[in-house]
């Protein structure tokens, strides 16, 4: 079923536009949900909670982006209230940095490898990597979400990025003293 036969569904209450719903964007939340929260129990709460906020405010949807989209900020959106009522951020200045050296990365490597290493980063780190380079959240607004200035958004994400060229370099540097053995 198409998205708009199913928003026309859900703001008239049918039980079963409801499901499909579900059927369709449960796993795309869930995803969301595992990329922030990394707790399955936390995650699946978070998707419950984001199902009930789509289906509470699902008749000021208007249509006028792609559905997907509306209901993955309102997972992110899920996500960081719960990340924000147990953490507080830490604004940070450029001068208070200190890049670690560069690295290359020349062996090839598996998705799930990089998915594994974002999920080890630290929290912060991981949040805005995901807000601005997955989601594709502006500075701006990741500063307005997690409460610290933009300047601090862009640290987080270099520090994300030195974190994962880091982690990478050792991961592909273990691999090729594994091949020489």
């Amino acid at each position: 079923m198409e998205d708009h036969l199913i928003i026309k569904g859900c703001k008239n209450g049918e039980e079963t536009a409801f499901k499909l719903f579900v059927e369709k964007y449960a796993a795309q939340i869930m995803s969301i949900c595992m990329r922030y929260l990394k707790d399955p129990a936390s995650a699946k709460d978070a998707v419950q909670e984001t199902l009930i906020l789509v289906f509470k405010s699902i008749k000021q949807y208007k249509g006028d982006g792609v559905l997907g989209a509306w209901v993955g900020r309102i997972a992110v959106n899920v996500c960081l209230k719960e990340l924000r009522s147990s953490k507080t951020f830490a604004d940070i200045t450029f001068a208070e940095y200190q890049e670690s050296g560069s690295a290359s990365i020349n062996d090839n490597l598996e998705v799930e490898d990089i998915l594994k290493l974002i999920n080890q980063m630290p929290e912060t780190l991981r949040l805005v990597f995901n807000l601005n380079l997955i989601e594709g959240f502006s500075h701006l607004e990741i500063s307005e979400m997690l409460g610290i200035s933009e300047s601090s958004s862009r640290v987080y994400l270099l520090r994300s990025r030195n974190y994962l060229k880091e982690k990478l370099t050792e991961k592909t540097s273990l691999a090729k003293i594994v091949q020489y053995k």
